[in-house]
């Protein structure tokens, strides 16, 4: 019933249609900028999971972008794996690690979750620099050229890279979907608005909140395995910083929680946003993309508390309502 109420939605079949077609009217940096808005909105899908649905906000989805982007050059780089294989791996590991964290952090509720949560990200971000056998350390990972080939998910061209990330984010936008129309998704929403009242109609919280935490890990991962393959080199500092967090979690703010095109619009927004600062201004001041995210995060809580998304659903369609 939910994947046929997928297929007739007018709005995802024009995207799909849409999107398909990109790569024959962008060439060179505008593609690549097309690229990083579908790794970060793959990302954003992933937080808007556990911390959208799920009401659990979390500070810490770098942990598991990190371990998608290790997981895909150790893999490599140790073992001789190649990076489809190490995408899976990368996924599998961060549901595991997300299981065992979520006994611990999931029986947390409000800052104490959240700065669990951003815990875990400095701990394994601290750990990637002490084991630099493995990790590259400070230092971070290179990862060389392997083949033109669909298995090592190396291209010559950009444009391949591009449909491999624009597949991962459809994964991303129908897990989302299917969640928010699924009793499942009645169940975290519940969650969200009170746990107390949730737990005495008989939801299992523990078990309910895990699955949402290992799910939003597993599409995180898959977003970090794909900056690993695009941008050839990682570190901890880049891909399990404290500042990676807090960029995905504006993204999903500012384009829209528990909204299907939400978390996309939101990297449309932002990610334009910080290449252009970053050409035009990054040689006066470093920091400044994150000043423009600030400045655009008081705007959509003052004017646009929902995010983006719903000011153009409220002006040319029915508004997005509150489920439950």
């Amino acid at each position: 019933m939910i994947r046929e109420n997928i297929l007739k939605d007018r709005t995802f079949l024009i995207f799909l249609i849409l999107g398909l077609m990109v790569p024959f009217f962008i060439k060179g940096y505008a593609l690549k900028v097309a690229i990083m808005i579908i790794l970060w909105g793959i990302a954003a899908y992933g937080w808007d999971v556990i911390s959208g649905h799920g009401g659990q906000l979390s500070l810490g989805q770098a942990a598991f972008f990190a371990i998608g982007a290790y997981s895909v050059n150790i893999a490599y780089l140790s073992f001789g794996i190649p990076s489809l294989i190490g995408i899976i791996i990368g996924i599998v590991f961060s549901a595991i690690i997300a299981l065992a964290i979520g006994l611990v952090v999931l029986r947390l509720r409000g800052p104490y979750f959240t700065l669990c949560t951003l815990a875990v990200g400095e701990i394994l971000r601290t750990l990637l620099i002490y084991f630099k056998g493995f990790t590259g350390g400070a230092v971070g990972l290179s990862f060389p050229y392997q083949e033109h080939s669909f298995i090592s998910m190396q291209y010559t061209y950009d444009y391949p890279y591009y449909y491999l990330g624009f597949v991962m984010l459809i994964i991303a936008i129908i897990t989302s979907t299917v969640i928010k129309n699924s009793s499942f998704g009645l169940k975290l929403a519940a969650i969200r608005n009170d746990c107390d009242a949730a737990e005495s109609v008989g939801i299992n919280l523990m078990m309910t909140k895990s699955k949402a935490f290992i799910i939003a890990a597993m599409i995180t991962s898959m977003s970090g395995s794909f900056y690993a393959i695009f941008m050839n080199y990682i570190d901890p500092g880049t891909v399990c910083g404290f500042g990676l967090s807090v960029q995905i979690l504006l993204i999903a703010l500012v384009g829209g929680r528990r909204t299907k095109w939400g978390p996309l619009l939101g990297a449309a927004i932002l990610i334009p946003i910080t290449e252009l600062t970053n050409a035009y201004f990054g040689h006066i001041r470093s920091g400044l993309p994150m000043l423009v995210y600030s400045i655009i995060l008081i705007f959509v809580v003052l004017y646009a508390s929902e995010g983006i998304v719903n000011i153009f659903s409220k002006r040319f369609a029915k508004p997005i309502k509150e489920e439950i």
